[in-house]
């Protein structure tokens, strides 16, 4: 005759019961086993009411705990596709138009009229910006002065000439007063020619490039 008590039984969050082998019970086996119990209990000494009630409270704590970790998890699926089709959708509303994204590279056009975007932190410094080619190769540097903090447009000016059309790469550097490195965000001026699909989500191109769309702050224009 089974004369041992379920209430030694724990139980987890996610729908299993272990005993003190360490085993693993569903809520089926913890139903089964339950009512193995009653069939079998000594008639001479049934299993006292509080505890048999205390089993009963225990497994259905169990049942509600696995029901509101199933709904839990169709909610999440459900709010990762609806994320995923709006995150499709803007990616196609992206095509054909110029974006500012998280980067720091600038396209060099040969107008002269080329410029780079960027956020300098506090209230700014003395700033010096560089450019590098495809291959890291430093091509030109210029000091810029006195730049305030916020977000600054600057033109590459002199850094521009003789260069041959192509995508580069630049940095700025800001030194406050004390001479401290002030921070600063690069931003990448794209204008978005294709759609990819990834790991990573929508993925952007432009010319060969491409960016992930959570990367833009900014859609400023079409390029039409």
């Amino acid at each position: 005759m089974i004369t041992q008590s379920l209430t030694g039984a724990t139980y987890a969050g996610t729908g299993t019961a272990s005993g003190p082998s360490g085993a693993k019970l569903g809520k089926d086996e913890f139903l089964k086993l339950l009512v193995a119990q009653l069939r079998n209990q000594d008639p001479t000494n049934p299993s006292r009411p509080e505890e048999f009630a205390a089993q009963l409270a225990q497994f259905s704590s169990l049942e509600q705990l696995i029901n509101v970790n199933e709904t839990l998890s169709a909610q999440a699926e459900a709010n990762a596709a609806m994320a995923q089709a709006l995150n499709n959708s803007a990616a196609v509303n992206v095509l054909g138009r110029t974006v500012l994204a998280l980067g720091d590279s600038v396209q060099v056009t040969g107008t002269g009229e080329e410029t780079i975007t960027a956020g300098v932190g506090g209230t700014g410094g003395t700033a010096t910006l560089t450019l590098y080619d495809v291959d890291g190769t430093k091509v030109g540097s210029r000091g810029l002065g006195t730049i305030g903090g916020g977000r600054q447009e600057i033109e590459l000016g002199s850094l521009a000439e003789g260069l041959a059309p192509g995508r580069y790469r630049y940095e700025l550097t800001v030194a406050d007063a004390a001479g401290k490195p002030v921070q600063v965000q690069t931003f990448s001026r794209m204008a978005i020619d294709g759609l990819r699909y990834g790991s990573r989500g929508p993925m952007l191109i432009s010319g060969g490039l491409e960016i992930p769309l959570a990367d833009v702050v900014e859609i400023i224009a079409r390029t039409d």
